[in-house]
C-alpha cells in the first residue's frame, strides 16, 4: 500500500535514525522501519528537511516486529522512498500536522504515562504524538552531562523535564550560543508544536519506555 506521510520525528538512535510522520489519509501516526529496521546515515539523507514522502508498506512477517505500545505506530516499508515536496517553514509544517495533535501529553498515552515519564512495556496505546502549546512555556537546557533537555508546561498545567532527542535540535543546540538562540526566539513567537515519543524499552529499569521530546517547531 502506497502513503503519503508528513515528516515530524526525526530522531537519534546511537548510529542510525528512527524516522515517524503523520498519514493525512488514515489520520493517524506510522513510525516507518525500512524493511523492518531504522534508517541509516544514507537512508536518512534521502528525506531531510522538513518533507512530505510516498513510502510503499509492506506486511510485518509473523513472529517479527515489536510489541506495544512501539507496535501501535511501527510499519514496514520498501526502500522505494519518494520525496513529494518540502515545506517552506516549521509554521507551515505545523500547520499540516494540526490534525496529528493531543489536548495535552497525558492525553497522547490514554492514562498510561507513569510519574510523568515513562509508560510500561506491552502496553497498548500510542507512543507518538504532539501538543500545541504558547512557546513561553518551553525552556531548553543542558544538564549535567550536557545533554539537551527541555522543560515544558502543559496545557493541563502538568510539567515535564525530558531528554531531547530530535535531530536538528541537538545538531543546532549542542552548542551553549545555539541554545541561547532558540530560548529568545521563544520569547519571539507565539506557540510551539511540540512532538513526543516513546523511547524503546530500557532493560537497565524494568524495560520502561520513557518519554522523549522528538521535535519542536515554532510559530
Amino acid at each position: 500500500m502506497k502513503l503519503n506521510i508528513i515528516i515530524s520525528d526525526f530522531t537519534y538512535m546511537k548510529e542510525n535514525y528512527c524516522i515517524a510522520g503523520w498519514s493525512p489519509a488514515e489520520q493517524r501516526m506510522r513510525r516507518l522501519m525500512i524493511e523492518g529496521g531504522h534508517w541509516s546515515e544514507e537512508e536518512a539523507k534521502k528525506v531531510e528537511g522538513h518533507s512530505c514522502i510516498q513510502i510503499e508498506t509492506i506486511p510485518i512477517p509473523p513472529n517479527e516486529g515489536r510489541d506495544y505500545p512501539h507496535k501501535t505506530e511501527d510499519t514496514w516499508i520498501t526502500n522505494d522512498i519518494k520525496v513529494l515536496y518540502h515545506f517552506n517553514s516549521p509554521a507551515e509544517l505545523a500547520y499540516e500536522l494540526e490534525d496529528s495533535l493531543s489536548r495535552n501529553i497525558k492525553s497522547i498515552f490514554n492514562g498510561h504515562l507513569k510519574e510523568n515519564t515513562f509508560v510500561l512495556p506491552k502496553i497498548k496505546c500510542q507512543s507518538l504524538g504532539g501538543i500545541k502549546v504558547p512557546a513561553q512555556n518551553l525552556e531548553f537546557y543542558k544538564d549535567n552531562e550536557n545533554k539537551l533537555r527541555i522543560r515544558i508546561l502543559d496545557n493541563d498545567g502538568q510539567k515535564y523535564d525530558l531528554r531531547v532527542t530530535c535531530r536538528y535540535l541537538r545538531d543546532v543546540l549542542d552548542k551553549m550560543n545555539g541554545l541561547k538562540k532558540l530560548n529568545d526566539e521563544l520569547k519571539r513567537v507565539s506557540f510551539a508544536h511540540v512532538r513526543v515519543g516513546l523511547a524503546k524499552p530500557y532493560y537497565k529499569q524494568e524495560n520502561h519506555c520513557f518519554l522523549m521530546c522528538n521535535g519542536v517547531f515554532l510559530f
